[in-house]
Parts: C-alpha cells; sequence; structure tokens
C-alpha cells in the first residue's frame, strides 16, 4: 500500500505548477466537477475493501475467520483529468498509462466471518485505518483512510461436485479517506467572489488535497465451487453510497497576502461563495476545503479464487465497475476454520 500511495503522489507532482491565480469559480467548479465525477465509483470502492472472501458461504457456527485484506482500486482518469486542468497541473509523459488504467487508491481491512445458528447464513464485519508508522513512511504524501461495516450472507444453493454454492447478502460500510500532495507548488492566489472580488487569500506552499466520504449500502449475490485446494468464485454486486467528495489547499493562509483571516472575514468569504453556489467545508488560517454531494450508485462484476493450505486461505480476487469502467483487486489472508 506504501508503494501505491507514494505512486498517486508522484502523479500529481506536476512540471508546470499550480497557475499563480485561480479564480473562485474555476476553484469550485473543478472540485464540485470531481465530486460528480466519481459518485459512480465511491459505493464500488467501499463495498470491496475487505470482507471479498470466495467461499459464498463459510458453514454453521463454530465455522468463522479472521484475515487481513490489502488492495487497490482505481480513478477513472477521466474523473480527474479536468480538474488537473482547470487547476493548472500537468501529468509528467512518464504517467501516461494512469490515462488509460487510472490513478490507483488503497484498500486495506482487518476482516472477520462467522457462520450463524440454525439458519445456512454467516455475518462479517471489516475495520480498516492507515497505522501512524505505515504514514509515517509515505514520503511526501499526507493520507487518512477509515473503513467500517459489515454484511450478512444467506447461502440459498448448496453446492456439490461442478454445482456451486450459491448466496445472496446485504450489508453496510462507511469509508473516509484523504489524499494529500504538499509543496508542489509556490504561493497560490484564489480571487473572492463579489463583493469580495476586490480582495483575495494567498495560501503559500500549498498541499493538493482529494477527500473522500461515503456511507454504502450493499447487494451482492455470488457463486463459489470447492475444488479441493482451489475455492474459484464469481459475483455481482450493487450498491448505493451517500457520499461527498471534493478536496481543496492546505497551508498558511494569508488575507490580501498580509495578514491571518480575522473569525469575521472568514464567515464573510464563506457567505460569498455560499452566494455563489460554493459550499465550503473547512476555511481558517491553515487552508480551505471545498466538497459537494457524490451520491450513485455503482454496479461491478467479480471474482477470483482462494488457494487452501489447511487452515490457511489466501484469496485473489478483482473486480470491474460496469458505470465507471474502473478496476479493483485484492490480497485476502486469513485463518479459516
Amino acid at each position: 500500500m506504501k508503494r501505491v500511495l507514494i505512486v498517486l503522489g508522484i502523479l500529481l507532482l506536476v512540471v508546470s505548477g499550480l497557475s499563480a491565480q485561480i479564480d473562485y469559480n474555476v476553484f469550485g467548479d473543478a472540485f464540485e466537477d470531481f465530486a460528480s465525477e466519481i459518485s459512480t465509483t465511491l459505493p464500488s470502492t467501499a463495498a470491496v475493501a475487505g470482507l471479498n472472501w470466495s467461499p459464498a458461504y463459510i458453514g454453521a457456527f463454530p465455522h468463522f475467520g479472521v484475515g487481513i485484506s490489502l488492495g487497490a482500486f482505481t480513478i477513472p482518469y477521466d474523473f480527474v483529468e479536468p480538474l488537473i486542468t482547470d487547476l493548472g497541473l500537468t501529468l509528467p509523459s512518464e504517467f501516461d498509462y494512469v490515462k488509460k488504467w487510472g490513478m490507483p487508491m488503497p484498500a486495506v481491512a482487518l476482516d472477520a466471518r462467522i457462520g450463524g445458528f440454525i439458519l445456512p447464513f454467516d455475518v462479517g464485519l471489516k475495520f480498516g485505518y492507515i497505522p501512524d508508522k505505515l504514514r509515517d513512511n509515505m514520503g511526501k504524501v499526507n493520507a487518512d483512510y477509515l473503513l467500517a461495516g459489515g454484511d450478512v450472507r444467506m447461502r440459498l444453493l448448496e453446492g456439490s461436485g461442478l454445482r456451486p454454492t450459491l448466496s445472496v447478502g446485504g450489508g453496510y460500510t462507511f469509508l473516509e479517506g484523504s489524499i494529500g500532495i504538499p509543496d508542489f507548488a509556490g504561493t497560490t492566489i484564489i480571487n473572492l467572489p463579489p463583493p469580495l472580488d476586490a480582495d483575495f487569500i494567498e495560501i503559500t506552499s500549498p498541499e493538493l488535497t482529494f477527500a473522500l466520504k461515503t456511507s454504502t449500502f450493499v447487494g451482492k449475490v455470488q457463486a463459489s465451487w470447492n475444488l479441493a485446494i482451489l475455492t474459484p468464485h464469481l459475483g455481482i454486486g450493487a450498491a448505493y453510497g451517500l457520499s461527498t467528495a471534493g478536496g481543496g489547499l492546505s497551508s498558511d493562509v494569508l488575507y490580501n497576502g498580509v495578514s491571518p483571516m480575522t473569525p469575521s472575514e472568514i464567515q464573510q468569504i464563506i457567505d460569498a461563495f455560499a452566494s455563489y453556489g460554493y459550499s465550503i467545508d473547512e476555511l481558517d488560517n491553515t487552508g480551505i476545503k471545498i466538497s459537494s454531494d457524490a451520491d450513485g450508485f455503482s454496479f461491478w462484476v467479480y471474482g477470483g479464487t482462494a488457494i487452501n493450505i489447511f487452515f490457511i486461505k489466501v484469496d485473489l480476487s478483482a473486480m470491474y465497475n460496469l458505470l465507471s469502467k474502473s478496476y479493483g483487486g485484492a490480497l485476502n489472508v486469513r485463518f479459516q476454520l
């Protein structure tokens, strides 16, 4: 995951740098458009991080498993390109492959399942974050990541031979994350909207931040085959996410390039942006951030296989989002009884 985050940081480092001045509407539209574009990606992003085990059903209690999932998903470059262009960024030519495959984002989770009683169902829980020790070794990239969720799956068909085990499940996942790349440009000026259009805020050596948050409701249908040391699986998922996305610039802020903003000046700026339809999430003397609603549906197909070594299971899985045309993949290692 460390390598993925470093790559993401490099992707957003610029050749020409951020333009010296940005009008308020360009700044606001860039992040609002970003939110609108990724609305079809965020729900599947949350859903595929953790609990994507190959067995469609692990069996009744006392069957259980616990493990760790590591992986990545992509945000299509078409979703990010308008923001990069509007803010005057340039993607280095050595990373042209991102235009085809998208920008990688990390997915990490501790996950566990336990079989149910009486009825053929199992229950899963997952939790993920980036430990401080790992965060401190990410070089220039600043990253935050929090994931929590769970699901319930009911077996519909019991597998035998080449007949698959079939289950249907539903769950909920909360995902919040951000990626920040500091010191990527010199002093940046944001021109304020009327009636403050004679004024500006100046941000010194800002950090560019992308922020994502979603509460996602998920449904899945999955089939798996128990073939001795292998357990291949195929499935289809659908999710609806109540999401927000956006970002901004973070660093020391000076009003008209002279002094820190006062509380009244901060409120005037927030009100001025709001009068033109831009909702500022955070504004103080350490930066400005804007986000917008990014609610939407995701539909994806997924598959892979588990390699079974006694009670140790190693899962390899991949997914493809049918709407956003984005990809994801994960490795899960667990103890399963």
